[in-house]
């Protein structure tokens, strides 16, 4: 019954897949944010309320995170489907979509988290 194990690539197409999703949402969430303009300043106001605080900021820190590995992982499918001599290097090629998200997650994501930090002084 659990036998089964799951490969690398079966991982990374999950993450783009999920990565994707969560990018989509996102955008629709904006664009409904943004229409909310339509209604007048107070309406748009009272929206923006909504994203002014630490759950919602976390939230966009994984938005950026997800962000940041499909495009990662996104140039390493292009790399593979130009030039496929390029796939005797999938498993590194993945490790490095991994290693790049994280390397850049970091200064992503302290930058982000700064205006509800300790150390920001307000």
């Amino acid at each position: 019954m659990f036998r089964y194990r799951i490969s690398w690539s079966q991982l990374a197409w999950l993450g783009h897949r999920l990565s994707g999703i969560g990018v989509l949402v996102y955008l629709f969430m904006h664009i409904v944010e943004n229409a909310t303009l339509a209604f007048g300043p107070s309406v748009y106001d009272t929206t923006q309320t909504f994203f002014r605080n630490l759950p919602v900021r976390l939230g966009e820190i994984v938005l950026m995170a997800a962000l940041v590995y499909h495009s990662l992982n996104g140039l390493r499918v292009v790399a593979m489907d130009f030039w496929p001599a390029t796939t005797r290097w999938y498993r590194p090629m993945t490790y490095a979509v991994i290693v790049g998200t994280i390397v850049a997650m970091i200064p992503l994501g302290l930058i982000m988290i700064t205006p509800y930090a300790p150390w920001n002084g307000r």
